[in-house]
């Protein structure tokens, strides 16, 4: 008896290979919906699409009811953290952006903000290790090391009781470029010209303040102090001064204030 030898249907091999493929994207979206529900790999990529939703300034009516709601504080999902380089980021002050400017009447060092659509919306990382800052009027003398890992100004100033490290803290003696001896006489040879005690001068600025113990110093007598420092080589001296819980402004804020075109 004779066997007829068919050749096989193009149509069923193609319907076979047909349900193959949705089986296997079947089973893929069933493994990856495993994987965004039950692993960290889920929660990291739902994290960069809310950084880069914030950050995003392709859609700038978007950005705007962001802002909007932050600032009525109904925006209720987290906020994601900035970059771990952006520790030290001042606003309107960025080292990198100032270094492009014209040197013209130091132009590059007055306060140079981005535009609005250009400002990222993230909260500024503490520095690895960071802790609870010492209290006041604890900080005055001591604050935490790690909290302002920056041993430029100690290194360098050190000598004139600017600040020292030890241990785990940053120390602040009291003294500065003009008084390496502490603020306190200082302070009290000028009483000798204008009347420190009594209540009569309530408020003072300190310009070029450097980490701010002159106006810390001038607390005892009643005397509130507004500091101003520049961000230098030293990183941003204020910051010091913000730690040490006293009232501060990065000086190069002042050019705002001070720059006249004529």
């Amino acid at each position: 008896m004779g066997h007829l030898n068919l050749p096989p249907s193009k149509r069923n091999h193609r319907h076979w290979k047909l349900l193959d493929f949705i089986s296997a994207l079947f089973f893929a979206l069933v493994l990856l919906f495993f994987l965004l529900v039950f692993t960290p790999l889920g929660d990291s990529m739902a994290a960069s699409g809310r950084q880069a939703l914030l950050v995003s300034t392709s859609d700038p009516m978007q950005r705007h009811r962001l802002v909007a709601l932050l600032e009525l504080g109904h925006h209720h999902q987290p906020i994601e953290a900035c970059p771990a380089d952006s520790v030290d980021h001042m606003p309107c002050e960025d080292p990198r952006r100032n270094s492009q400017l014209s040197r013209e009447m130091n132009f590059y060092q007055e306060r140079q903000c981005p535009l609005p659509d250009e400002m990222p919306l993230c909260l500024i990382p503490p520095p690895p290790g960071y802790k609870i800052p010492v209290q006041w009027p604890e900080s005055l003398h001591n604050i935490w090391h790690s909290n302002m890992p920056h041993n430029k100004i100690a290194d360098r100033k050190g000598h004139q009781g600017w600040m020292k490290e030890q241990g785990p803290y940053f120390i602040f003696p009291g003294g500065g470029t003009m008084f390496p001896d502490g603020a306190a006489p200082y302070i009290e040879k000028l009483g000798q010209y204008i009347p420190i005690t009594g209540g009569t001068i309530r408020t003072a600025l300190d310009m070029g303040c450097g980490v701010a113990s002159f106006g810390g110093s001038l607390l005892s007598e009643g005397i509130l102090t507004l500091s101003f420092a520049p961000r230098d080589s030293h990183k941003a001296q204020i910051q010091f001064a913000l730690e040490r819980g006293m009232q501060r402004i990065s000086l190069k804020w002042i050019g705002c204030f001070v720059r006249v075109d004529i």
